[in-house]
């Protein structure tokens, strides 16, 4: 049986993490972490917080920024991007492991030009730069070539060699260009401007392999606006054929090394050769073949009867000549015949049709119905004229100036008009009025009827 005094020396498995915990939070070293990596399993949450995981080459740490730190974050961290971190690290205890509570991130250097990369590639695709429509066409037989490069580079030795062996008749000119490091940008646009001045016929950009920093003066907007904005076609072959920049998808055509630049810009003699030799071949055949039709065409008609006496010729056209003479003729009579038969039916049409009649019969109903109209309207006139006086003399005989007329006053008083004695006081005054004129009076006696008595 275990002694219950032995089990106090085990910890739990929360005990323990606790413990971890609150080492982690009371180290100097873990309170203040500067980590640099690549996010991966990003995960913006609803509520604000960041959860991701940040890596290198050999390790992996788990992350959180909470909605506070990352609402001040002037970019959007997305899968693949290289930071920069400040934060702590610590343990979350229900799940035992140990992660970093981020509260500052920001781009780590390329990564910081690749988001710029990013916008810019974007803001000109959605302006149409990338269309196809803005492609000039390159010339099919080019007779001078520019070419903007190092000449220190293997890569012009590669292209001259390329131009020399595929068109001997080109003529190339070199134009000798800084390529990378922070002056290179403004010689590339320079120079294009030279070439571009220069008005040959194509224009070849192009640098050999390097890292993505040697490469990224051609990831420069500015130096892809320029090439935009060239007379000259111009096609870019900018390091190796995994290698694409932002000036590859502005120039005319893109090549995927500085060699293949210079076999797109100009045709391989061998295969002008081939094609002149099979459009030789061709010509030549098409020639002998309609020698030999004209020759048995020749022969034909050489002994054709009607060549030996050409009246047989002339006696025949003569005839068929008046036969179609005699047929037009005929057509022509047959047309102005048609024509004049149509004619008369649509004559005899018209006049069957006339609205003479009609407009006849709707006059007629016309002047029955404005009749018709006059009466009733007299009618009702006469109707209303009737209706009018026997309304005046009905409201006549209800004026009360009629019923004074007759004999009639009314009394008012206390500022209305008195119908019962019983509402007046001796002293009262009262006013009467007449068909003409009216008194004042005062009260003196009051006689109730005896009607209103109960």
């Amino acid at each position: 049986m275990n002694n219950p005094m032995e089990n106090t020396k085990y910890l739990t498995v929360g005990a323990l993490t606790k413990y971890l915990k609150y080492k982690f939070d009371q180290d100097p070293y873990l309170t203040r972490v500067f980590l640099k990596g690549e996010l991966s399993n990003v995960k913006h949450h609803t509520s604000g917080h960041i959860f991701f995981a940040l890596k290198d080459g050999s390790s992996v740490i788990r992350a959180i920024m909470f909605s506070r730190y990352a609402n001040g974050m002037k970019f959007k961290p997305e899968e693949g991007q290289s930071v920069l971190i400040e934060g702590r690290v610590s343990i979350f205890e229900s799940s035992g492991q140990y992660q970093i509570y981020a509260e500052k991130m920001e781009m780590d250097g390329i990564g910081l030009l690749f988001e710029q990369l990013e916008k810019d590639k974007k803001q000109l695709a959605e302006q149409g730069y990338f269309s196809k429509e803005h492609k000039k066409p390159l010339p099919k037989y080019p007779k001078n070539v520019t070419i903007v490069s190092s000449e220190t580079g293997a890569a012009i030795k590669d292209m001259l060699t390329t131009l020399s062996r595929r068109y001997p008749l080109v003529e190339v000119t070199v134009i000798n260009t800084l390529m990378q490091g922070t002056k290179s940008r403004q010689a590339v646009i320079d120079n294009l401007e030279y070439a571009d001045a220069l008005g040959k016929d194509i224009v070849i950009l192009a640098r050999g392999g390097g890292s993505i920093e040697d490469l990224w003066t051609f990831n420069e907007k500015e130096v892809a606006l320029k090439v935009f904005d060239m007379k000259t076609p111009v096609i870019t072959g900018i390091g190796h054929e995994t290698d694409t920049t932002l000036v590859d998808y502005i120039s005319d055509m893109r090549a995927p090394t500085p060699t293949a630049a210079a076999e797109m810009a100009v045709p391989d003699q061998r295969d002008i050769m081939e094609r002149l030799t099979q459009a030789r071949n061709f010509i030549s055949d098409r020639i002998f073949r309609k020698l030999d039709v004209g020759r048995n065409q020749l022969d034909a008609l050489s002994s054709y009867y009607k060549l030996k006496n050409p009246d047989l010729l002339y006696d025949q056209q003569a005839e068929k000549l008046v036969t179609l003479k005699d047929g037009l003729d005929d057509k022509m009579q047959q047309s102005i015949r048609e024509r004049h038969y149509r004619l008369s039916a649509l004559k005899e049409g018209v006049k069957y049709n006339t609205p003479e009649p009609a407009i006849r019969r709707s006059l007629e109903i016309l002047d029955d119905r404005k009749s018709r109209l006059d009466r009733s309207m007299t009618i009702r006139t006469n109707e209303s004229k009737h209706n009018l006086t026997r309304m005046v003399e009905s409201l006549n005989s209800l004026s009360p100036t009629n019923v004074l007329l007759r004999g009639y006053s009314y009394t008012t008083g206390g500022g209305g008009i008195i119908k019962d004695a019983a509402d007046l006081q001796p002293g009262d005054e009262v006013q009467t009025t007449f068909a003409r004129g009216s008194i004042v009076s005062k009260v003196t006696e009051v006689n109730e009827d005896d009607r209103n008595q109960k």
